[in-house]
Order: structure tokens, then C-alpha cells, then sequence
């Protein structure tokens, strides 16, 4: 099988920016390192866009946005913020000092998903550090055990139309008396049933004791289909081939979920291989049977960035390696200079009947991005080339 190539990238065409969204938030937590909208990781759309759910690394909080519409019901912005402490519906292994590192949210079945990186981090030197001083950080590997985190917690009526709230129990989406709980795969100080299976994967293994822009092991992708979770990772990427990994996750008690064999001979995870030019999972997106995935660079730097698409990934159901012309790129998007990273991603249609669109939100907004407040940020929203 050829390897990938520099010049793969020559058929997905430069992204067409057809408007931007303002995402306003009020920033409630004077202890944090960075404001909201300088650290968002993940974005996910309800329906036809009435809300947007927002992720960020820092912290361990969900944040929630109504949508603001024009006379002609287009959506020209997101307001009317509200967080969600994740300790409300999750059993952590540490207190709240210790981030989540939120990375990957999606929605199936009445529920908002939610994926934590996994991944170790390294401390980095502080701009003028003593050399001695800047040598010594660099030796700092930390491992936070919230991170750690796969749940799902339901999404319920809120006081208002198209304003969702999250809560521990909900009704049953069908009208059955099971109702829908909060849940998450147990997690310890030092391990998770995720990490101790892939300890002794071939692949994998030797990764997750690095950092994750080392190209360790770092969880940023999250697609749900029914009981198939899909996990998009950003590193580490193998030889140029990307990884997704698969699981089955189903409920088996009031606030804890557990892994199930994906097929008849038991396995507990499938890897699919991907080639995307040498870059790694940012964002995972579910269309029809097909993924669409927003890449990045694995390590800390800045571009390239494209969409891919996954053709009939849905209809994978053993571990795959796949070639570049099933996994092709067909964004290009732009990318800053030590500013806007692309982080999150979603797809809707910005005003009813119309075309949908893709939605991308960035890390460390450029100061051109950030809203005169001060407290929001700018999204961006690209055409998205018709993908029959």
C-alpha cells in the first residue's frame, strides 16, 4: 500500500467561508487559567441549530447556547449561556481542581455524549525560564485521572423552547418507564477499562505512557451511533496512518456504563487505520453511513488543516486499514499562526431549507475573532461541497 504523499492533498478544494456566528459567553469562574472562549475543544448542534453544546479543556463544565435568529428565522449568533458542572452527573476519581480536558461531544438517542482526552500532558517552559528551569519542566509528565472520562447524560426540556438543560434522570424518550440516567465507564486514579485493554495492544500500547504532543496517546474525536462509539485520535498517528478506535458501550446500572464485545469472538475494540495525509483526529462527524473527520497536525503546531470523508464508515464491522481514495480530503481549511486552532466542529443549516453547512470553532482565537465583549469569540461556517 503507497504511503502518503505531500502533494495528497491536491484534490479537496480551498473551504469557502459563507459567514461567521458569534458565540457569547459570561465567564463565571475567576479561578479559570484562560476564559471560555479561548479554550474551546469541542462543538456539537441540537436539531436544526436551536442550540449549540460547547466543551473547553480547562475545567470540567459543559456550556450551553440558545441560538439568535433573524426575522427570516436564520441563525445569526449564539447567546444565553449556562454551564454545567460535570461532578453532577459523573463519579470522578478526583475533586474539581482536576480538569476533564473535554474533547469530543456528540448526541444519539436523547443523550449528550462526552469524551475526555485520556492523554498525559508534559509541562512546557514558561517564556523566561532559566534554562535549568526550562529543563527541569520539560521532565514534568502529569496524569490527570479525569481525564479519563466517557459518559453520556440526558438532554431534557428546559424552561424554554430550544433551550435544552442537562439532568442526572430524565423521562424516557419513548414514553416507557425506563428513564434515561447519567453514566460513564469507570474511572480509577490511574487506570480506566479503556486504558488497561489497550496497555497490551500492540499499536497502542507503547503510547500511552507519552504525552500527548509528544504523539502519545490523546483522544480528541467522539461520534455515537446507537450502542458504536467511535473515538477520533489525534495522535498517535503511525507511520502517517491516523487511528480511530471503536467500541460498544452499553448501560448495565443506574450511573455506570461498561464495554460489550463488538463481535462474536469477543474483542472489546476495533482500530480502524485511516490515511489522512500524516495528520491526526480533531472532530468526528457522523453523515448518512459515511464520517467526516476534521484533521490537524498531531504535534504542537500549527496547519495543516482539512475535513475528510470516511466513505461508508458506519458499514465497517471488523478492524480496517483504509486507503487514501476511501478517505479522501475535501476541505482544505485556514489556519492561523500560534491562533486559531481548529477544535470543534458541527453541521447544520443556517436558516430552514437551506443547504447544510459546516460550523468550526477554534482554541486560542485570534484577536480579530474575539468579540468586543470579550467574552465570545467568533465560529466560522464553510459551504460544504455536496457529498452524494
Amino acid at each position: 500500500m503507497a504511503e502518503t504523499s505531500p502533494t495528497a492533498s491536491a484534490q479537496a478544494r480551498a473551504a469557502k467561508l459563507v459567514g461567521r456566528l458569534p458565540l457569547a459567553f459570561h465567564d463565571d469562574d475567576p479561578n479559570a487559567e484562560k476564559a471560555l472562549h479561548e479554550d474551546i475543544s469541542a462543538i456539537v448542534a441540537m436539531g436544526d441549530g436551536e442550540s449549540l453544546w460547547v466543551g473547553v479543556d480547562e475545567g470540567a463544565s459543559l456550556e450551553r447556547l440558545v441560538a439568535r435568529r433573524d426575522p427570516d428565522g436564520a441563525v445569526i449568533g449564539y447567546g444565553g449561556h449556562v454551564r454545567f458542572d460535570l461532578h453532577d452527573f459523573f463519579d470522578f476519581p478526583s475533586d474539581a481542581s482536576e480538569e476533564a480536558d473535554v474533547e469530543g461531544l456528540s448526541i444519539a438517542d436523547g443523550y449528550l455524549w462526552v469524551v475526555g482526552s485520556h492523554s498525559l500532558k508534559r509541562k512546557k517552559p514558561k517564556h523566561g525560564d532559566h534554562p535549568d528551569e526550562a529543563l527541569e519542566q520539560l521532565t514534568k509528565v502529569q496524569r490527570e485521572a479525569n481525564r479519563f472520562l466517557i459518559g453520556r447524560i440526558p438532554i431534557a426540556a428546559g424552561d424554554r423552547p430550544g433551550a435544552p438543560t442537562l439532568a442526572a434522570k430524565a423521562p424516557a424518550l419513548d414514553g416507557g418507564k425506563r428513564k434515561r440516567r447519567s453514566g460513564a465507564l469507570r474511572m480509577g486514579r490511574k487506570h480506566s477499562p479503556l486504558s488497561k485493554l489497550l496497555a497490551k495492544d500492540v499499536h497502542l500500547g507503547p503510547f500511552l505512557s507519552i504525552p500527548s504532543k509528544d504523539n502519545g496517546f490523546d483522544v480528541e474525536g467522539l461520534a455515537v451511533q446507537g450502542e458504536r462509539v467511535f473515538l477520533g485520535l489525534r495522535g498517535p498517528v503511525l507511520r502517517g496512518w491516523a487511528i480511530v478506535l471503536e467500541l460498544r458501550i452499553v448501560a448495565t446500572s443506574k450511573r455506570r456504563l461498561t464495554l460489550k464485545p463488538v463481535d462474536d469472538d469477543g474483542a472489546l475494540y476495533r482500530k480502524h487505520f485511516l490515511d489522512l495525509d500524516g495528520l491526526g483526529v480533531r472532530s468526528l462527524l457522523v453523515q448518512g453511513n459515511d464520517m467526516l473527520l476534521l484533521t490537524g497536525p498531531t504535534m504542537d503546531l500549527d496547519g495543516p488543516v482539512r475535513l475528510h470523508r470516511w466513505r461508508n464508515a458506519l458499514l465497517a464491522h471488523d478492524s480496517s486499514v483504509i486507503p487514501r481514495e476511501e478517505v479522501a480530503p475535501i476541505l482544505d481549511l485556514p489556519f492561523g499562526e500560534g491562533v486559531d486552532h481548529a477544535e470543534g466542529a458541527t453541521i447544520f443549516a443556517l436558516r430552514p431549507g437551506a443547504k447544510p453547512t459546516l460550523v468550526v470553532a477554534y482554541d486560542s482565537p485570534s484577536p480579530a475573532r474575539v468579540l468586543p465583549s470579550g467574552q465570545g469569540a467568533l465560529a466560522d461556517v464553510f459551504e460544504l461541497p455536496d457529498l452524494t
